[in-house]
């Protein structure tokens, strides 16, 4: 609310000042409005996996708005990029992941890398960083090929890197084993997940009751590297066991600081569902991990890992 000055009229006008005031009436400035619709993209047929919050209305933060002096101004987005100019981009760094190895993605570090030099990239390039309520927490979601990427932030700095990717969809179905999904993420498959860093000290397994199908999740757990890996899929029931190919999963990454206390499966309850839903690959399969270690790290594997249903009380 402004308002003005009384000011004093001159003698000849004194008479006017009688008939109306010289004070000028009170002016309102309207406070703008904004308004962000919520983004429309198609995640999994299940829930998504927990790491990723539920999603209200996000606040689209790569434009900039009104800013504190004290903070730095958020980049200025460029135009967005192509389809081709996405999946160049997208597939380059699959391949070489910016020149580190994981925990780091993209060249960014948990632990170490400012959450700024990350929104810079991809305000670089065009995209939106959607946030879901929690001011730490934002998620990049790429077209193609199709993923999203979650960073939550701690003082600045990312704390822990999410990345989750799925096959396309044909009807209202994924496609599981889909060769070009396949081939994007090959660097993420179990095989090379598996050859590249090694024999992971701990394997689960787990399949439980959902809708539309029954999920079978396996997951890698490096705990000194700051890796937690999950490949999901619907479970295929055959006679008396649940079979689960992982050649046509999807893919889910944590990354974080080895350095952090991140070093028991049960610090992950938030994020996998609960541990009691899984199971050690020896009680699930009877494999021991160096026996699964040394099955399916083999290039273009097409082995099936399987499991009594009975145990699952299937």
């Amino acid at each position: 609310m402004r308002s003005l000055n009384r000011v004093t009229c001159p003698l000849v006008f004194v008479l006017l000042v009688a008939l109306a005031n010289c004070s000028a009436p009170a002016v309102s400035t309207p406070t703008p409005t904004n308004t962000l619709a919520s983004p429309t993209f198609t995640l999994s047929p299940t829930a998504v996996p927990s790491s990723t919050p539920s999603p209200g209305l996000p606040t689209d933060i790569s434009t900039p708005s009104s800013i504190p002096p004290t903070r730095t101004p958020r980049p200025t987005p460029a135009p967005t990029l192509t389809a081709d100019e996405e999946r160049a981009l997208v597939l380059g760094l699959l391949r070489d992941n910016g020149g580190c190895r994981l925990p780091c993605w993209w060249g960014f570090t948990p632990g170490e890398t400012s959450w700024q030099i990350a929104e810079t990239f991809f305000v670089s390039q065009g995209k939106k960083i959607w946030n879901y309520g929690d001011p730490q927490d934002y998620t990049v979601i790429f077209d193609t090929p199709s993923h999203y990427q979650s960073y939550i932030v701690k003082d600045g700095t990312i704390d822990m890197i999410s990345v989750h990717a799925e096959p396309p969809t044909r009807g209202d179905e994924l496609v599981f084993g889909d060769s070009q999904f396949v081939e994007d993420w090959e660097p993420y498959m179990l095989p090379r997940m598996l050859g590249t860093y090694g024999q992971p000290p701990q394997v689960l397994l787990g399949v439980g009751p959902g809708v539309p199908w029954v999920p079978f999740d396996l997951l890698l757990f490096y705990p000194d590297e700051g890796i937690l890996v999950r490949y999901e899929a619907p479970a295929e029931r055959g006679e008396g066991v649940f079979r689960m190919c992982p050649y046509k999963t999807d893919i889910t990454l944590w990354l974080w600081s080895p350095h952090t206390d991140r070093r028991h499966i049960a610090d992950w309850e938030s994020m996998i569902g609960g541990e009691s839903y899984f199971r050690s690959l020896a009680e699930a399969t009877g494999l021991s991990i160096e026996q699964f270690y040394q099955t399916f790290s083999q290039p273009d594997n097409q082995t099936c890992l399987e499991t009594p249903a009975d145990l699952w009380g299937g």
